[in-house]
């Protein structure tokens, strides 16, 4: 099996590129001549396509030996080079794409380490034990390091590779989730990067029934830090992953972009508190008044409250008072490369 669809196939860029000035053009013919011809195409007089690699390399000649605002560029395919014409724009824009270009090793070399933070419920004595995991990538650069997710999904959105990498954290989490036969396992998506759930989501299920793991127990998390522009399309993508058995969490509810609203249309198995809200909620009257609604929402619905983000003792027994049942946090424990066996 492979790890990606065809949709999400991590492939070799290219781009088109438009001089201004005729004899630049000329200038790096002989020089572009030394590749293959399959590396490079000159489509007119003003316009070559080549291979991002080809591109990257000229970027520092155009900007030191050239006018750069003489030449302009566009992502395409060596297919149809002219397509997408209309988002010519200044080489200039491309130095952000070539500095996070070291995302596309981390992806082709599936450098991801999942790490396991508990969930733990709480019992009607008042004490509380593991219930299961959230799942974390983690992406691991060439020396060894810890690249933090933000700066992962950030560089992968830089160069259009969402797709690519949300699919390898998805599917890197169940593979790493064999360890856990008798626990909820908590696995994060994005749903912009899924824009195709029967075809998108085909290699999860299948390494899903692979792993042994039951569908039940496994709860794909919504995760997403932009507005949710396309409600039909996060209903198909939830809706296929609960035909094939699995529930699904929304996180951070309460907050501007996954309102009660949005809570009351998507009818999750599990409702995660926005952290923010958790955070110090004993003794501030305004975040109460948020974490008693999104408990009370929860509960009408038939889902199950959780509030991440617990740090404290005082903030785990009130929430637990107003109606939370599990609870995620460094209070319990931080995300790890193993998952801790108990608290």
């Amino acid at each position: 099996m492979s790890i990606f669809c065809d949709a999400c196939y991590l492939t070799s860029q290219g781009y088109t590129v438009y001089f201004a000035d005729k004899k630049l053009l000329k200038t790096l013919t002989p020089y572009l001549s030394i590749y293959g011809t399959d590396s490079w195409k000159q489509l007119n007089d003003r316009m070559y396509w080549m291979k991002e690699s080809i591109f990257c390399t000229l970027l520092d000649y155009f900007f030191t030996q050239t006018d750069p605002s003489t030449v302009h560029a566009f992502f395409s395919d060596a297919s149809d080079p002219l397509f997408g014409l209309e988002s010519l724009q200044p080489i200039a824009s491309f130095h952000a794409e070539r500095q996070a270009e070291w995302i596309d090793t981390v992806i082709m070399n599936r450098a991801i380490r999942t790490f396991y933070q508990p969930i733990v419920h709480r019992q009607t004595e008042g004490t509380v034990d593991i219930i299961g995991y959230e799942l974390l990538s983690r992406g691991v650069d060439i020396k060894g390091d810890i690249i933090p997710p933000a700066q992962m999904f950030e560089a992968a959105r830089t160069r259009d590779k969402l797709f690519a990498l949300d699919q390898l954290c998805r599917l890197e989490a169940v593979k790493n989730s064999r360890m856990i036969t008798d626990k909820l396992l908590f696995i994060n998506f994005l749903p912009s990067a899924i824009y195709r759930p029967d075809h998108c989501l085909s290699s999860t299920f299948e390494l899903v029934q692979q792993t042994g793991a039951k569908p039940e127990n496994i709860i794909f998390e919504v995760v997403e830090s932009e507005e949710i522009k396309n409600m039909e399309h996060l209903k198909s993508i939830l809706q296929s992953y609960r035909e094939h058995g699995f529930k699904y969490a929304l996180d951070d509810v309460g907050t501007g972009y996954n309102s009660l609203r949005v809570l009351s249309e998507l009818e999750p198995d599990i409702v995660k508190l926005a952290l923010e809200f958790a955070r110090g909620v004993s003794h501030d009257a305004g975040k109460q008044r948020v974490a008693r609604s999104v408990a009370q929402m929860a509960t009408d619905m038939g889902a199950v409250p959780l509030a991440e983000g617990i740090e404290t003792e005082e903030d785990f027994l009130f929430l637990s008072s107003i109606g939370y049942e599990m609870f995620q946090g460094y209070y319990f424990g931080k995300p790890e490369p193993e998952p801790l066996s108990s608290l």
